[in-house]
């Protein structure tokens, strides 16, 4: 489900954000985004559930992703931050141009033999036309996460 912006600054689900936006909050795997917001040019703002990595083992990490555009971006950025029960624990940025879709990871790598709840924000900006379109997105862990070996 995608929602598209027409419009000018409200509150979308508790969050100020200057366009109009849905959060979508439905059960869903680990890694698959639970938050989607279309930015500019039917760009998709995406932040997933933090989770224990496919291809890193003993991680923790989220993505946060620009995709779905119908032109490339002209200017992107993105910042994402990574939190084990409220306090972080890792953050990072990207930021680049004329590209169809991008995408930043937080990385985590926690002790081993502990289980927390994680949660993530993430920040998404494109310059476009001399107009910043910028959202944030939050998610969080389906539980708490396990590093055993």
């Amino acid at each position: 489900m995608r929602t598209r912006l027409l419009g000018a600054a409200i509150i979308a689900v508790g969050l100020s954000a200057p366009f109009q936006a849905q959060a979508l909050a439905q059960p869903q795997s680990p890694a698959a985004p639970a938050n989607i917001r279309a930015l500019w040019d039917s760009c998709d703002a995406a932040l997933d559930s933090p989770h224990e990595s496919h291809t890193n083992p003993d991680v923790i990490n989220v993505h946060a992703d620009l995709k779905g555009c119908k032109k490339k971006m002209p200017h992107y950025s993105i910042s994402v931050t990574l939190f084990r029960e409220g306090h972080q624990v890792a953050h990072n940025t990207g930021s680049g141009s004329n590209k169809f879709k991008a995408r930043v990871v937080a990385n985590w790598p926690p002790p081993k033999g502990q289980c927390h709840k994680y949660s993530a924000n993430a920040t998404f900006t494109i310059t476009a036309d001399g107009h910043a379109h910028t959202t944030t997105l939050t998610n969080h862990s389906q539980g708490e996460i396990c590093i055993h070996k």
